[in-house]
């Protein structure tokens, strides 16, 4: 008898190939949106840094000049944390649609593995009917011929 084929299996190598690369771009995702949020911790942390020097200035004493620095420093940095917080809204939005088509995708090729499973229960179940068959007229031929070697004698 001749070995299993899966007459769909150049659609489940698609889809398998599909799932992977969709679930490669969702990881490309996760982790560019952390590294904006990581972006976004170090621009906290400059601010943070930015009041802590200028409250030495002012016990040391600074001029005005220098001491109109800091809110404008400080306030360019806010405007970057609300841009990079935009990027990551944005990116969440896309790995929610990416994970939502992963799990179409995902879908779809378990069920071409379920027709391929059920195919080759089915191949399975033939092969070892002709198998049987096969061992049963084997008994037979040597059954008959015992008969005949006794027959004989």
């Amino acid at each position: 008898m001749k070995r299993f084929t899966f007459r769909l299996e150049a659609v489940r190598k698609l889809r398998t190939l599909l799932e992977e690369r969709c679930r490669n771009e969702l990881g490309h995702l996760m982790v560019e949106r952390q590294n904006v949020l990581e972006q976004i911790a170090a621009v906290e942390k400059a601010i943070a840094d930015a009041y802590r020097e200028q409250e030495g200035h002012l016990a040391g004493g600074m001029r005005a000049s220098h001491l109109a620095f800091f809110p404008m420093s400080t306030e360019g940095r806010e405007a970057r944390i609300r841009q990079l917080q935009t990027e990551v809204e944005r990116l969440e939005g896309l790995i929610a649609e990416k994970r939502a088509d992963l799990n179409q995708k995902r879908a779809d090729l378990k069920l071409i593995e379920n027709l391929r499973e059920k195919d080759l229960r089915a191949w399975k179940k033939a092969y070892e009917k002709d198998e049987n068959l096969k061992v049963e007229e084997m008994v037979q031929l040597w059954k008959e011929n015992q008969r005949a070697g006794q027959e004989d004698v």
